[in-house]
Protein backbone atom coordinates (compact mmCIF):
# COMPACT_ATOMS: atom_id res chain seq x y z
CA UNK A 1 0.00 0.00 0.00
CA UNK A 2 1.29 3.19 -0.82
CA UNK A 3 0.23 6.79 0.09
CA UNK A 4 0.65 10.38 -1.86
CA UNK A 5 -1.22 13.77 -0.13
CA UNK A 6 -1.95 16.00 -3.03
CA UNK A 7 -3.12 19.34 -2.99
CA UNK A 8 -2.33 20.29 0.91
CA UNK A 9 -2.92 21.83 3.12
CA UNK A 10 -6.05 24.09 1.97
CA UNK A 11 -7.19 21.37 -0.22
CA UNK A 12 -6.09 18.23 0.80
CA UNK A 13 -6.72 14.76 -1.10
CA UNK A 14 -5.24 11.27 0.07
CA UNK A 15 -4.21 8.86 -3.43
CA UNK A 16 -3.89 5.08 -2.14
CA UNK A 17 -2.15 3.29 -4.63
CA UNK A 18 -3.51 -0.55 -3.81
CA UNK A 19 -1.38 -3.79 -5.05
CA UNK A 20 -3.62 -6.45 -5.93
CA UNK A 21 -5.23 -7.98 -2.45
CA UNK A 22 -4.97 -5.46 -0.23
CA UNK A 23 -7.68 -2.78 0.53
CA UNK A 24 -8.76 0.13 2.20
CA UNK A 25 -11.63 1.18 4.44
CA UNK A 26 -12.92 4.25 3.58
CA UNK A 27 -15.72 6.23 5.04
CA UNK A 28 -18.86 6.71 3.18
CA UNK A 29 -18.56 9.40 0.71
CA UNK A 30 -15.36 10.66 0.85
CA UNK A 31 -13.81 8.61 -2.34
CA UNK A 32 -13.53 10.74 -5.23
CA UNK A 33 -11.88 8.56 -8.12
CA UNK A 34 -10.92 5.41 -8.24
CA UNK A 35 -9.38 2.67 -10.78
CA UNK A 36 -12.07 0.90 -13.15
CA UNK A 37 -10.74 -2.41 -11.45
CA UNK A 38 -11.30 -1.51 -7.72
CA UNK A 39 -14.61 -3.17 -6.41
CA UNK A 40 -16.28 -1.82 -3.39
CA UNK A 41 -17.77 -3.38 -0.03
CA UNK A 42 -20.38 -1.71 1.78
CA UNK A 43 -20.48 -2.63 5.48
CA UNK A 44 -20.47 -0.97 9.57
CA UNK A 45 -17.28 -0.51 10.77
CA UNK A 46 -15.80 -2.22 7.50
CA UNK A 47 -14.46 -5.37 9.07
CA UNK A 48 -16.02 -8.96 8.78
CA UNK A 49 -18.06 -9.94 12.09
CA UNK A 50 -20.44 -12.32 13.35
CA UNK A 51 -24.10 -11.78 13.29
CA UNK A 52 -23.64 -10.61 17.16
CA UNK A 53 -20.41 -8.31 15.94
CA UNK A 54 -22.49 -6.75 13.37
CA UNK A 55 -25.25 -5.72 15.71
CA UNK A 56 -22.76 -4.33 17.92
CA UNK A 57 -20.73 -2.91 15.21
CA UNK A 58 -24.54 -1.19 14.33
CA UNK A 59 -25.16 0.33 17.33
CA UNK A 60 -21.80 1.82 17.90
CA UNK A 61 -22.26 3.44 14.46
CA UNK A 62 -25.33 4.71 14.89
CA UNK A 63 -24.08 6.61 17.86
CA UNK A 64 -21.39 8.12 15.86
CA UNK A 65 -23.99 8.71 13.29
CA UNK A 66 -26.26 10.96 15.83
CA UNK A 67 -22.99 12.45 18.35
CA UNK A 68 -20.02 12.53 15.73
CA UNK A 69 -21.84 13.03 12.73
CA UNK A 70 -20.44 11.08 10.20
CA UNK A 71 -21.91 8.10 8.22
CA UNK A 72 -22.80 4.93 9.84
CA UNK A 73 -21.41 2.96 7.05
CA UNK A 74 -18.00 2.31 5.62
CA UNK A 75 -17.16 0.98 2.37
CA UNK A 76 -13.80 -1.80 1.67
CA UNK A 77 -12.33 -0.67 -1.58
CA UNK A 78 -10.11 -4.12 -3.03
CA UNK A 79 -8.44 -3.87 -6.79
CA UNK A 80 -8.70 -7.26 -8.51
CA UNK A 81 -6.85 -8.52 -11.45
CA UNK A 82 -3.92 -6.09 -10.80
CA UNK A 83 -2.88 -2.87 -8.75
CA UNK A 84 -5.14 0.36 -8.33
CA UNK A 85 -5.82 3.41 -6.81
CA UNK A 86 -8.25 5.13 -4.93
CA UNK A 87 -8.66 8.62 -3.99
CA UNK A 88 -10.29 10.12 -1.13
CA UNK A 89 -10.82 13.43 0.67
CA UNK A 90 -12.97 14.87 3.28
CA UNK A 91 -15.91 16.94 3.15
CA UNK A 92 -14.28 20.13 4.99
CA UNK A 93 -11.69 22.13 3.46
CA UNK A 94 -8.01 20.87 5.16
CA UNK A 95 -5.10 18.73 5.86
CA UNK A 96 -5.03 15.23 5.53
CA UNK A 97 -2.73 13.49 8.18
CA UNK A 98 -1.03 9.42 7.50
CA UNK A 99 -0.32 7.76 9.91
CA UNK A 100 1.42 4.52 10.55
CA UNK A 101 -0.11 2.87 13.91
CA UNK A 102 2.53 0.51 15.45
CA UNK A 103 0.84 -0.98 18.11
CA UNK A 104 -0.46 1.36 21.24
CA UNK A 105 -4.01 3.50 20.02
CA UNK A 106 -4.82 7.00 19.20
CA UNK A 107 -8.08 8.51 19.55
CA UNK A 108 -9.84 10.35 16.84
CA UNK A 109 -12.70 12.92 16.31
CA UNK A 110 -15.18 11.62 14.87
CA UNK A 111 -15.76 13.50 12.50
CA UNK A 112 -11.89 13.53 11.34
CA UNK A 113 -11.77 9.86 10.34
CA UNK A 114 -11.25 9.57 6.60
CA UNK A 115 -9.57 6.03 5.85
CA UNK A 116 -7.72 3.03 7.36
CA UNK A 117 -6.28 -0.21 6.49
CA UNK A 118 -8.65 -3.04 7.15
CA UNK A 119 -6.42 -4.79 9.74
CA UNK A 120 -6.52 -1.62 11.92
CA UNK A 121 -9.44 -2.10 14.35
CA UNK A 122 -11.65 1.37 14.80
CA UNK A 123 -13.72 1.43 18.14
CA UNK A 124 -16.26 4.08 19.30
CA UNK A 125 -15.07 4.83 22.85
CA UNK A 126 -17.62 6.88 25.28
CA UNK A 127 -15.26 9.48 26.75
CA UNK A 128 -17.11 10.31 29.82
CA UNK A 129 -18.73 13.54 31.24
CA UNK A 130 -15.62 15.18 30.67
CA UNK A 131 -16.20 14.85 27.13
CA UNK A 132 -19.60 16.43 27.59
CA UNK A 133 -19.00 19.59 29.30
CA UNK A 134 -15.65 20.00 25.92
CA UNK A 135 -19.00 20.34 23.89
CA UNK A 136 -17.36 18.77 21.04
CA UNK A 137 -18.47 15.40 21.23
CA UNK A 138 -19.35 12.01 23.78
CA UNK A 139 -17.31 9.87 21.52
CA UNK A 140 -14.17 9.35 20.17
CA UNK A 141 -12.44 6.57 17.72
CA UNK A 142 -10.01 4.41 19.08
CA UNK A 143 -7.79 2.38 17.27
CA UNK A 144 -6.54 -1.01 17.47
CA UNK A 145 -3.59 -2.89 16.37
CA UNK A 146 -1.52 -1.79 13.79
CA UNK A 147 -2.16 -0.64 10.42
CA UNK A 148 -2.43 2.82 8.43
CA UNK A 149 -4.77 5.37 9.02
CA UNK A 150 -5.47 8.82 7.67
CA UNK A 151 -7.90 11.41 9.67
CA UNK A 152 -8.19 14.98 8.35
CA UNK A 153 -9.04 18.24 10.16
CA UNK A 154 -10.78 21.88 9.01
CA UNK A 155 -7.80 24.14 7.90
CA UNK A 156 -4.30 23.79 9.14
CA UNK A 157 -3.60 20.71 11.44
CA UNK A 158 -0.06 20.82 13.59
CA UNK A 159 1.21 18.35 15.23
CA UNK A 160 2.68 18.74 19.31
CA UNK A 161 4.62 16.83 21.06
CA UNK A 162 3.36 16.81 24.33
CA UNK A 163 5.85 16.24 27.59
CA UNK A 164 3.95 17.66 30.85
CA UNK A 165 0.71 19.43 29.93
CA UNK A 166 -0.74 21.49 27.15
CA UNK A 167 -3.68 23.49 26.99
CA UNK A 168 -6.74 23.26 24.00
CA UNK A 169 -9.37 24.82 22.57
CA UNK A 170 -11.64 22.26 22.78
CA UNK A 171 -12.91 22.70 18.99
CA UNK A 172 -9.62 22.48 17.54
CA UNK A 173 -8.48 18.87 18.87
CA UNK A 174 -8.36 16.27 16.06
CA UNK A 175 -6.22 13.80 17.67
CA UNK A 176 -4.25 12.63 20.55
CA UNK A 177 -1.90 9.35 21.37
CA UNK A 178 -3.71 7.51 24.67
CA UNK A 179 -0.87 7.84 26.28
CA UNK A 180 -2.09 11.35 27.05
CA UNK A 181 -5.15 12.21 29.88
CA UNK A 182 -7.02 15.34 29.56
CA UNK A 183 -9.51 17.31 31.39
CA UNK A 184 -11.99 19.69 30.36
CA UNK A 185 -11.55 23.05 32.57
CA UNK A 186 -12.64 26.64 32.18
CA UNK A 187 -10.46 29.46 31.59
CA UNK A 188 -9.56 31.53 34.31
CA UNK A 189 -12.48 32.73 36.52
CA UNK A 190 -16.06 33.49 35.98
CA UNK A 191 -15.35 36.45 34.47
CA UNK A 192 -12.50 35.31 31.77
CA UNK A 193 -15.00 31.82 31.07
CA UNK A 194 -17.67 34.50 30.20
CA UNK A 195 -15.96 37.71 28.54
CA UNK A 196 -12.75 35.66 27.12
CA UNK A 197 -14.48 34.14 24.30
CA UNK A 198 -12.55 31.28 24.74
CA UNK A 199 -15.32 29.24 27.09
CA UNK A 200 -13.88 25.61 28.25
CA UNK A 201 -10.46 24.24 27.29
CA UNK A 202 -9.16 21.06 27.54
CA UNK A 203 -5.51 20.02 29.57
CA UNK A 204 -3.14 17.21 28.08
CA UNK A 205 -1.01 15.96 30.33
CA UNK A 206 1.83 12.91 29.98
CA UNK A 207 4.30 12.48 27.17
CA UNK A 208 3.17 12.22 24.03
CA UNK A 209 1.56 12.95 20.62
CA UNK A 210 -1.61 15.43 19.71
CA UNK A 211 -2.87 16.96 16.58
CA UNK A 212 -4.63 20.37 16.32
CA UNK A 213 -6.06 22.07 13.44
CA UNK A 214 -6.52 25.86 12.97
CA UNK A 215 -9.91 26.23 12.58
CA UNK A 216 -13.19 25.41 15.08
CA UNK A 217 -15.89 23.74 12.94
CA UNK A 218 -18.48 25.07 15.58
CA UNK A 219 -17.31 28.90 15.58
CA UNK A 220 -17.03 29.01 12.00
CA UNK A 221 -21.21 27.86 11.51
CA UNK A 222 -21.76 30.42 14.54
CA UNK A 223 -20.08 33.01 12.38
CA UNK A 224 -21.90 31.98 9.13
CA UNK A 225 -25.43 31.61 10.18
CA UNK A 226 -26.19 34.85 11.04
CA UNK A 227 -25.47 36.24 7.47
CA UNK A 228 -27.68 33.47 5.67
CA UNK A 229 -30.47 35.27 4.34
CA UNK A 230 -34.01 34.68 6.06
Amino acid sequence: MKNEIRYAPAFSMAEISLAEGEAVVVESGSMVGMSDNMQIKTSIGGTNRGLFGKLLAFLAALIRKVFGGESIFMNTYTPKGGPGRVLVAPALAGDIVHKKVEGGSLYVQATAYLASSPDLTIKTKWMGLKSLFGGEGLFLLRTEGSGELWFNCCGAIKEIEVDGEYTVDTGHIVAFEDTLDFKVKAVGGLKSTLMSGEGLVTRFSGKGKLWIQSHNLSSMISWVIPMLPN
